[in-house]
């Protein structure tokens, strides 16, 4: 190959070669860091996020001020599942970390201070204390979720403000797992 003298050759746009005098040189940097921030805004927004407990609603499960990683895109493809552990957004008053416990569909209540759904008694390992008060028969609709708290006497949940609609639902977390993905 000829090269002439006095003549540079054009430089690709990610050429790997540091030039000081380059004029295209914040172009880049530009390029690469509007990528970045809209790339990172994506992912917080759709794929995974951070989180921090911020109540005593899902104690012994998990403690206040603990953190977690939401997993946004798996109700993109399959639906919550009872005993799922849920973030939950509810209008103005933020995120809640709670249980999936009624399905769409379901008929749930409350009796002497156990969960009854369809009927039969629901076995919950999970949760502290009994579940006061009285409460239903309560039908759940189509596409919502009747969520609790494990800790039920401190819980503000689905008896307070009804069932949550799968649109409120953030995603899932796992309590003590950082790779959700698996």
């Amino acid at each position: 190959m000829l090269v002439t003298p006095g003549v540079q050759k054009k430089r690709a746009f990610f050429d790997w070669r540091y030039v000081r005098a380059e004029g295209r040189r914040s172009y880049r940097l530009a390029f690469i860091l509007f990528w970045s921030i809209l790339l990172g805004f994506f992912f917080h927004r759709y794929v995974i996020s951070v989180g921090i407990v911020r109540d005593w609603s899902m104690l012994p499960t998990l403690q206040e001020g603990s953190y977690f990683l939401v997993n946004k895109y798996i109700y993109h493809f399959a639906r919550p599942e009872r005993g799922d552990i849920v973030v939950v957004r509810m209008g103005g008053s933020g995120q809640f970390v709670k249980r999936v416990v009624g399905l769409a569909g379901e008929t749930l209540r409350i009796e002497s201070g156990h969960v009854y759904i369809n009927g039969h008694q629901v076995t919950e390992a999970y949760a502290t204390g009994m579940t006061y008060p009285d409460f239903g028969p309560y039908e759940i609709r189509a596409d919502s979720y009747f969520v609790f708290g494990d800790n039920r006497g401190v819980s503000e949940d689905s008896r307070h403000f009804g069932a949550v609609p799968l649109s409120n639902i953030e995603g899932k977390i796992k309590p003590g797992e950082w790779f959700p993905f698996r």
